[in-house]
């Protein structure tokens, strides 16, 4: 129950945060489990969230530091994250993410669905990097556990217009699954995995936007608008043709606000003030998003619920419900309308 409350807060949150959460491909996901999900990793805790709360019930797997805290790690597992330990946390982690490989083994063995990003990290470079071999070990493990079963990958491609601002686009587009039976061979489990990551990897890098060209980067991605990074497919035969060295002028890409916006943020003066104050404490860039929607789901609910109070102490209980009527039209016309 604490997970489908805590999935239905999150996903309210993000309704009222992105202008628009388009899928594609939804038609490619089994009815059935097991299933693994593997997406790009660009935009810090809102990845996970996105397709958490957009699927039915997956576990996902989370850098064990948070799960430091005693309190903190039992409501982590209540919400289905799977610690994983990771090398550059200066710890064995080979050793360590034994017990985890089994435990997921155990999820996959009851139908369960996870979330793994295959990359093993997270950036904002709009590339998809080289690929982990751990999503190959779980899946083979299975496989090699349930000699009549199969499990199937599904390549996720995350397409944010912009991993900054808030009130922006996003296009999930979900791949057709891959067997992972097809390319399991027990006799050669190396190459098995080689050719499953270079398959997998191919089909994510076709499903977002992929810059390739180091030296040219900072050309080419800002000569791309925001509607172009929400077309991959287009976009990336775009930078093949090399079309964005070409262009005379660069992309408008000012920051466009409307009256709504701006009321929006009157009536929340006090959480905005404090979003100025945390911003430059923000070291990571692929943060900023999660940092600004963690301060919706937090400070802006209790600011508004402080004022209601007010308003309710000193124009009665009508005026107070009116007001909590006008914050969420607020909040819907300035995301809906930017």
């Amino acid at each position: 129950m604490l997970y489908q409350l805590v999935k239905t807060y999150i996903k309210t949150g993000l309704f009222l945060f992105y202008k628009e959460i388009k899928e594609t491909g939804r038609e490619n996901i089994p009815s059935k489990g097991p299933i693994l999900f593997l997406p790009n990793h660009q935009n810090g805790m809102m990845d996970p969230l996105i397709l958490a709360t957009a699927n039915k019930s997956m576990y996902f797997l989370a850098r064990a530091s948070a799960f430091k805290n005693k309190l903190a790690a039992k409501i982590l597992t209540k919400l289905h994250l799977v610690k994983i330990y990771r090398k550059r946390d200066g710890v064995d982690s080979k050793k360590l993410n034994e017990s985890i490989f089994d435990q997921c083994l155990e999820l996959l063995n009851k139908d369960k669905n996870m979330l793994i990003f295959p990359e093993g990290s997270h950036d904002i470079i709009r590339k998809v990097r080289t690929l982990r071999a751990g999503f190959t070990r779980i899946a083979f493990d299975f496989l090699a556990a349930n000699p009549t079963k199969d499990i199937m990958l599904i390549p996720i491609g995350l397409n944010y217009d912009n991993t900054f601002d808030y009130a922006k686009s996003i296009h999930v587009i979900y791949g057709k699954p891959i067997s992972a039976r097809s390319f399991y061979n027990a006799k050669d489990i190396e190459k098995s995995k080689n050719e499953l990551i270079e398959f997998v990897h191919q089909k994510i890098v076709s499903q977002t936007v992929y810059i390739d060209d180091e030296k040219n980067y900072e050309t080419i991605i800002s000569n791309i608008n925001g509607a172009e990074f929400l077309d991959p497919k287009s976009t990336n035969d775009n930078i093949k043709k090399g079309h964005y060295l070409t262009k005379e002028t660069l992309v408008d890409k000012k920051k466009r606000k409307n009256i709504f916006y701006y009321l929006m943020a009157l009536n929340s003066i006090f959480p905005m003030l404090f979003w100025k104050w945390l911003k430059p404490k923000v070291k990571m860039k692929e943060f900023t998003s999660t940092a600004k929607y963690s301060l919706g789901l937090t400070i802006f609910p209790v600011f508004y619920f402080l004022q209601t109070l007010l308003i309710g102490s000193l124009f009665g209980s009508s005026i107070a419900f009116l007001y909590v009527i006008l914050c969420f039209v607020l909040i819907i016309l300035s995301t809906k309308t930017r």
